[in-house]
This record gives structure tokens, C-alpha cells and sequence, in this order.
């Protein structure tokens, strides 16, 4: 075999070795890599194969809290004036546009350890919701709720609930609708005789420096009406530093739990309490030194129309660094006709993602 010959051969080997490559790279499976999502906001990515847009977000906490011997602490007895608490959240929330306009869905779970009983640690479904356009169908937030302190210490807090919602929004404008079902906001309260959904709507406004809102419910139990309002406004004061605000709201109602939506206070009693005359006030303001150290005070008053309950409370938070945050807290609860109060607080650490 002479050189030429060699050469010859070689060459014509790695044309058909190149040959098989190139014909094994054309029928390749392109990789589909994960791509982020920017219609909805940050933290968004693209499901591969799909056009649905998912975020995952969470936290977790730890936290020291103290209170007064005479309280019962978190429906157990015991004599320490402490417990450690430790919480965890996962949100996963779904969303894309259709020719209806956004379609979405979220799942919120929410899991404690604090010891309370005997099924420690708990886990619950917060939310359980999707949406197509303005339509809201699944367990979420009521459209009555809405607008506590910044403090976590007033009385108007958000009741998640079973629910059929409407909602439109123009020009900083909203209105919103919802047909709830009364077992989620009475529970025993509601006894075992009901023949309607509760009835809720909302309006909203938002301009540059304020927002405000204004919501009305109506529900039959136990074989009586009962109705709410409830309202509050809030004043941006960036003047004073960048997102400073401070917040006014109250509520009235026949029904207890209109007016004292959280489980504290008088809620046991007051929601038993439909018929009476309830209401509710308060104020909080937020204050930034800095973005990354801010405070918040909020006060308010609760009377369901045979008692009377004020507290007042405040915090200090510091987020050194994106996704972690330092709290203390503290409140002071006097329900008449006691003359003094029970002081609750804790001090958390909290890391966000």
C-alpha cells in the first residue's frame, strides 16, 4: 500500500465518520431550558413546554414570645411566661393570559410547631384559589377583609373563606362582589339552620397619595339577619420618608364577626354575640429610618355592645439583608371589666424567598 493510497483512505474514513456526526446533530432534541417570565412581575419562569408562568415563594420563622402569667397562651396552660414558635409558609401561584384575560391559580400552605396540642405541629391550606379574568372561584381572602395595622395588633384581619368573587378594576377604581359560604366566617356561631350564602361587596379607590375602602356584608343566621361595614383610608407620607404611611379604619355591624375578624380579644365571645351592636377603631402608622430599619405602632378599640376591649401595640424590624428580616414585637390587651391588661410579644427572626 503506497502513501497515497493511505492518505487516500483516511481521508475518505473521517468524511464518513464527520458525515454520521453531522447527520446525528441534525435529528437532535433541542434543549428546552427554563426561561424567566417577566409578565407578571419578578420571580416568575416559564414552565417548560407551556406558556404558564409560575412563582414559588416561602418563609420561615422563628420566634421567642413572652406573656403575662395570667394569660393562656396558645390554647394551652402552663407557668413559663415563654414559648418558642417556629412557622413556615409555601406559596405556589400559576398565571397566564387567555383571550378571557388572566388565568391563574394558588396554592398557600402554611405549617406550625408551637407545642399547643397534642396534633403539634399543624399544617394548613390557607388558599386554595384560581381565577379567569375578573372571576375568582376557591378559598381565599374575603372581599369584605382587608386593611389591618402594620403593627399586627389591631382587630380587623382578613377571614379566608369558600367563595364565588367578581371583581373590576379601571382608572384606580374597584369593585368587587363575593357569595360566601357563612360556615367558613360563623363557624359554631352559625348553629346548624341556614338557607343563603353570605353576601359581601367592596369598593376601592387608589390615587397617588391615598387609598381607601369601603365594604358592606349581609348574612342570615340562626334564624336572624345580620350586616356589617367596615372601612378604612391610607396616607402615604413618602414626604417623610419613603413609604411611610399611616392608616385609619373602623367597622359597625348586628354581626360580631364583620366587625372582629381575628381570633383574639373578644372574638370568642363576641361572634356568639349576632344581633348586638359591634363595633370597632383603629390607627397604625409605619415610620422607615431606613430601608432597612422601620416601626410601626397601631392602636384600637372593640366593643360588642356588652363589653369592651382596647390594645395597643407596636414592633421594630430590621432587614439587614434581602430575604431576612429581625423582629420584636409587643402588645397590651385590657378587655373590660377588668382595670388591667395582659401583655403579649416576641422577638422573630425571619428568612423570606
Amino acid at each position: 500500500m503506497t502513501l497515497k493510497t493511505l492518505l487516500l483512505g483516511s481521508a475518505t474514513a473521517f468524511a464518513v465518520v464527520g458525515g454520521a456526526q453531522a447527520a446525528d446533530l441534525s435529528v437532535a432534541e433541542p434543549v428546552d431550558y427554563v426561561r424567566i417570565c417577566d409578565a407578571f412581575g419578578t420571580g416568575y419562569w416559564y414552565i417548560p413546554g407551556t406558556d404558564t408562568c409560575l412563582a414559588i415563594h416561602g418563609s420561615v420563622e422563628f420566634s421567642l414570645n413572652w406573656h403575662s402569667l395570667s394569660n393562656v397562651y396558645y390554647g394551652g396552660t402552663h407557668s413559663a411566661s415563654w414559648d418558642f414558635v417556629t412557622e413556615a409558609g409555601l406559596n405556589f401561584t400559576a398565571k397566564s393570559m387567555t383571550e378571557f384575560g388572566e388565568l391563574g391559580a394558588k396554592i398557600a400552605y402554611t405549617a406550625k410547631y408551637d407545642n399547643a396540642s397534642a396534633s403539634s405541629p399543624t399544617v394548613s391550606l390557607d388558599n386554595i384559589s384560581l381565577w379567569v379574568g375578573p372571576l375568582t372561584l376557591g378559598h381565599t381572602n374575603s372581599v369584605f377583609d382587608g386593611g389591618g395595622g402594620y403593627a399586627d395588633s389591631v382587630y380587623r384581619e382578613d377571614i379566608s373563606v369558600d367563595q364565588v368573587a367578581l371583581a373590576w378594576t379601571m382608572s384606580g377604581f374597584g369593585l368587587a362582589l363575593g357569595i360566601e359560604d357563612p360556615r367558613d366566617r360563623w363557624g359554631t356561631s352559625l348553629g346548624t339552620s341556614y338557607s343563603m350564602p353570605d353576601i359581601v361587596a367592596a369598593a376601592t379607590l387608589s390615587q397617588g397619595a391615598w387609598d381607601a375602602k369601603v365594604s358592606a356584608g349581609f348574612s342570615q343566621i340562626a334564624g336572624m339577619s345580620v350586616f356589617g361595614v367596615a372601612g378604612n383610608v391610607t396616607i402615604k407620607l413618602d414626604a417623610i420618608a419613603a413609604g411611610d404611611a399611616v392608616r385609619f379604619g373602623g367597622a359597625f355591624g348586628t354581626g360580631a364577626s364583620y366587625v372582629d375578624g381575628q381570633a383574639g380579644a373578644l372574638a370568642a365571645t363576641g361572634r356568639a354575640v349576632n344581633g348586638a351592636s359591634n363595633w370597632s377603631a383603629y390607627a397604625t402608622f409605619q415610620h422607615f429610618f431606613t430601608s432597612a430599619l422601620s416601626t410601626a405602632w397601631s392602636f384600637g378599640y372593640l366593643s360588642n355592645g356588652t363589653a369592651g376591649s382596647w390594645q395597643a401595640g407596636g414592633n421594630l424590624v430590621w432587614v439587614p439583608v434581602t430575604g431576612l428580616q429581625a423582629k420584636i414585637q409587643g402588645q397590651y390587651v385590657v378587655t373590660a371589666p377588668a382595670t388591667t391588661g395582659v401583655w403579649t410579644g416576641k422577638v422573630a427572626v425571619k428568612r423570606s424567598f
